[in-house]
């Protein structure tokens, strides 16, 4: 797959992922091995108390192993230092196709569906993503299977069968994938960019589709594949990153068993040196016009690569500045003029290789957009002024303190991530600083700054104007969306900085919610009502496997049942929280950069969810409360409209498979209402009506709490304290969630919508006889089984889209299996009468599959639900469920777990038979059809029900009991 590796984060850059340590260990351990180098040090969190060690190979892999008892899966990853800047120019897409490829099949397991099968037997999960200077493949399962997939995994580095009946279906696969982005605006505007930069290498189709990759007069793609492969997959550009519970002698074995045969072809390491002309690379001004309703200003600096200067951090540490959103800041006055709604500010060291990228992205109001040249102006001249004055280190101790408090409490991620992201980090920075290259900062670097500054001028810059008004004529090639080009004009650097300094724009303030104590006093570990009264209710529990950590996640549910009663009331509230997030747009980001986070959302009233450290969570909380009672202009309120009808209808333009679950939840549960509704009921409101709402949402609001991490009974009695005080004498004394939708026998659901992208997403599913545990645990152990098998058949096997499979799901309580396919070569008719033969054949496979591949699947789906949490999110999950739904047993993932236990194969094929093949199934078919079926009819089944109106539906359909 190509990943959408793009940037560092806007707004908050170089706090979302980035960090530094004051307090650091090193792990290292020394190889016995004459054929491998020393091994050197790896710097890890002092929160990590895993074992680690780095080494060699003699065929120069560079290995790096983390041994974690606590595991219950294993996982590995290998990376290679080539991607889709090298592919050949008449090739190209070649390093992401050749990434499909390798799935295909090996010398030692030839079969194509050999190593998809033995992960789906064995719990598995794999993936594999291209970009433009790296391939990284990547897999996790269950630790007795380990051995077995590391070694069908390395045979692809190895002896990749490459056959040539596979090269000419996955060309379809590619294709599919590149139907799916084609209308993704991101693709569209980063390709139009670099075809600015002439020969230089990032100046490529990224991609592939059939075209590109179509046989070449005097070469064929499989030749050309092979040689690809050939000339870049060597050992001495590979990095390995291997988690296991095994110890660090048996995982440094397993990694000489496994990758030391690699073959090592010493090839030169891909370098891009091609210089950008910047005269005809920059100074230009861009008229794109996207799919979605956008209106956005784009400033796009091109820089030398400065990745080496990881442990300074130029980039981000201007970025911060450049993005801040205090007061006196171009976000802050920008917002106060009316003209934006936010900024946010991206930095790449290294994005094209020997460049990289500084970019500005300013989402602009309608009144905005008659002001773009002025907030260029603005802008230029801001940038202008901090060149003048000189950028000194005055946030150079709270960039260091953010960065050092993340690091020396990193908590443990999902290892199937985490060796994908290592085996990146080994590319990027030196195996030393593999796990901190990310959170390292030595110090501000005045020189660092200023030369990264020296590039922020007109002579490297180029503006892009995006908005559906644009005068632009050109269509792009590849990809949907058009453009125009034009010179760059600016006004003089001494108008700029007049026009910065008349708005009064300045340095921006420092951080206050930084934490100063991490003491910790997590309670019980089970979850305790401490506090009920009539309008209110809070729950308390403490972490029992992670009690060191200073962190906390309170979620707070100021619950109504208004969004019951039509479209108006969700409105209102999604209008009420997109104000208050702009008003309190300063105050989310400095409790980020402090290591916080903050949330609102609507849901049966809103929802609000903080989490982070907590030594300073009770003042973040405090003022987020206060602010509730927003008093927006009319301006605001009719800005905020225009926000919430665009949205709607961009949605419309993401990927069809995206759709289709969103869509499936807004059929079968009250309070979700169709498109058509909502713009009525944006289109409809009015600033009186929300002051109203909000009123009436505060005084009646029913409030649930819920408290997870380093929190006493007394800090929760304090916040039902605050709570009382800021909204004092409610009325709510009840919890309102919505009602879902209880399947019938023989009953079939229809929904069907057009949408203004290409492709078809199509979702067909069968509902369990009966609502149980044990049925939802027959699915998941189908499931396990399904997904694969569909995929190889309906994907790999036929080509019929890029994403397609087979899943369990639940309504509620009520458990479902079913099919799920993105095409862009089936019509709706035809894919749903394949959906129904593949059913009957997957039947068929269910009979023939025998009890060790069973046994195996059902250790797999075991080791999944039983496997310990990796940190605090993952612990508190489970319970936080069981607590939306009111299961107060907090006992659903253990009933699970038991019922996962006694269920047999027999059973799942009866199942299976009684769910999906029986003349009395209970279905639901959802089909978003593209425009390149727009002559083509919906897919009819015999007695359905076709949901026009949801929301009518959802006054008379069956439910399930609460």
């Amino acid at each position: 797959m190509i990943n959408l590796r793009i940037t560092i984060s806007g707004l908050l850059v170089g706090f979302c992922l980035l960090g530094c340590s004051q307090r650091e260990e090193s792990h290292e351990t020394t190889s016995d091995s004459s054929l491998d180098s020393p091994v050197v040090s790896v710097i890890v969190s002092p929160n990590d108390s895993r074992e680690y060690r780095s080494l060699s190979l003699a065929n120069g892999i560079e290995v790096l192993l983390v041994s974690d008892p606590q595991v219950e899966k294993s996982a590995a990853a290998l990376s290679v230092g080539v991607g889709l800047m090298f592919d050949p120019m008449d090739y190209q897409g070649m390093a992401h196709y050749l990434e499909h490829m390798l799935f295909m099949g090996t010398e030692a397991f030839p079969e194509v569906d050999a190593y998809m099968n033995f992960m789906s037997e064995n719990g598995g999960s794999r993936n594999a993503y291209t970009w433009l200077d790296i391939t990284n493949y990547m897999f996790e399962i269950k630790n007795s299977a380990y051995e077995g997939a590391l070694d069908r995994f390395s045979h692809f580095f190895k002896t990749p069968l490459l056959d040539p009946e596979y090269i000419e279906k996955e060309k379809n696969a590619v294709n599919a994938e590149w139907s799916m982005r084609r209308e993704m605006d991101y693709f569209g505007m980063f390709k139009l960019g670099r075809s600015f930069l002439g020969d230089h290498a990032a100046n490529r189709f990224l991609i592939g589709n059939l075209e590109s990759l179509a046989d070449k007069p005097g070469s064929s793609l499989h030749s050309a594949t092979v040689e690809f492969f050939d000339k870049y997959y060597s050992g001495n550009i590979m990095k390995v990153a291997m988690v296991s519970d095994r110890d660090l002698d048996q995982m440094e074995a397993l990694a000489r068993q496994y990758f030391a045969d690699v073959p090592n072809k010493e090839v030169a390491e891909p370098v891009v040196t091609d210089q950008i002309d910047m005269v005809e690379a920059a100074g230009k001004l861009v008229h794109y016009v996207p799919l979605e309703d956008q209106r956005m200003l784009q400033m796009d600096f091109l820089i030398d690569a400065n990745d080496d200067q990881f442990r300074v951090k130029p980039n981000q540490y201007l970025a911060y500045i450049l993005g801040s959103e205090m007061p006196n800041t171009p976000a802050a006055r920008l917002k106060e003029l009316g003209w934006a709604s936010s900024l946010g500010v991206m930095a790449s060291p290294n994005g094209l290789g020997n460049y990289g990228t500084f970019s500005i992205q300013i989402d602009l109001t309608e009144a905005g957009m008659a002001q773009r040249s002025t907030i260029v102006d603005m802008v230029l001249g801001y940038i202008e002024l901090l060149r003048t004055e000189g950028i000194d280190d005055r946030f150079a101790s709270e960039f260091a303190t953010s960065l050092a408090n993340r690091f020396r409490f990193l908590e443990k991620t999902n290892d199937f991530a985490y060796v994908s992201q290592l085996a990146e980090a080994m590319q990027n920075y030196p195996t030393l600083h593999a796990i901190d290259a990310p959170y390292r900062f030595e110090g501000f670097d005045a020189d660092a700054v200023a030369s990264v500054m020296a590039q922020l001028t007109p002579e490297r810059l180029n503006v892009w104007f995006v908005s559906k008004d644009e005068p632009a004529t050109e269509e792009m090639h590849f990809y949907a969306g058009k453009f125009s080009v034009e010179p760059l004009t600016l006004s003089t650097p001494t108008e700029q900085v007049a026009l910065a300094s008349a708005n009064g724009l300045a340095m921006p303030a420092l951080n206050t919610l930084l934490p100063e104590s991490f003491a910790v006093d997590h309670p019980a570990g089970e979850p305790v009502k401490v506090i009920a009264t009539d309008n209110a209710e809070f729950w308390l529990q403490g972490s029992a496997i992670f009690p060191e950590q200073p962190k906390g996640f309170t979620q707070l549910q100021l619950n109504t049942s208004e969004q019951t009663k039509g479209p108006e009331a969700g409105v209102l509230s999604a209008l009420w929280v997109d104000l208050y997030r702009q008003q309190q747009t300063t105050l989310l980001t400095e409790a980020s950069i402090a290591g916080m986070n903050a949330s609102v959302s609507p849901s049966f009233g809103i929802q609000m969810t903080f989490s982070g450290f907590t030594d300073k969570q009770p003042e973040l909380i405090k003022r987020s409360l206060e602010a509730l009672r927003i008093e927006p202009s009319e301006e605001e309120f009719i800005q905020a409209v225009d926000r919430f009808t665009r949205g709607l209808e961009n949605s419309r333009f993401g990927f069809p498979v995206r759709q289709l679950f969103p869509a499936i939840r807004r059929l079968t549960q009250t309070g979700a209402f169709n498109q058509e509704d909502l713009l009525q009921a944006a289109n409809a409101a009015t600033l009186e009506a929300l002051s109203g709402h909000i009123e009436q949402q505060l005084s009646t609001a029913y409030v649930r709490g819920y408290r997870f991490g380093n929190y006493s009974e007394e800090d929760v009695q304090s916040l039902a304290d605050l709570i009382a005080r800021v909204l004092p004498n409610r009325s709510g004394d009840t919890y309102t969630r919505a009602a879902t939708y209880a399947p019938q026998p023989g009953s079939t659901l229809v929904y069907q919508e057009n949408l203004p992208v290409e492709d078809l997403g199509m979702a067909y599913l069968f509902a369990a006889p009966k609502a149980s545990i044990e049925n939802v645990a027959k699915g998941e152990l189908l499931a396990a089984h399904l997904s694969n098998r569909a995929f190889n058949q309906l994907r790999t096997e036929e080509q019929l889209g890029y994403a397609a499979g087979g899943f369990a799901t639940q309504l509620g309580d009520h458990p479902l299996v079913g099919f799920y396919i993105q095409t862009p070569v089936k019509a709706p008719i035809a894919m749903l009468e394949r959906f129904d033969r593949y059913r009957a054949e997957f039947a068929s496979d269910l009979e023939a599959l025998d009890q060790a591949e069973f046994d195996s699947i059902k250790a797999g789906v075991l080791t999944d639900l039983t496997q310990p949490p990796k940190n605090l999110g993952e612990e508190a999950g489970p319970f936080l469920i069981d607590w939306n739904r009111e299961r107060y047993g907090f006992d659903t993932r253990t009933r699970l777990i038991a019922a996962v236990e006694q269920v047999t194969l027999d059973a799942v094929r009866d199942y299976y038979a009684e769910t999906v093949m029986t003349e009395t199934a209970s279905r639901v078919l959802v089909q978003l059809k593209g425009t390149a079926f727009a002559d083509e009819p919906f897919a009819e089944i015999e007695g359905a029900q076709i949901v026009e109106d949801v929301s009518t539906f959802h006054q008379s359909m069956p439910v399930q009991p609460r």
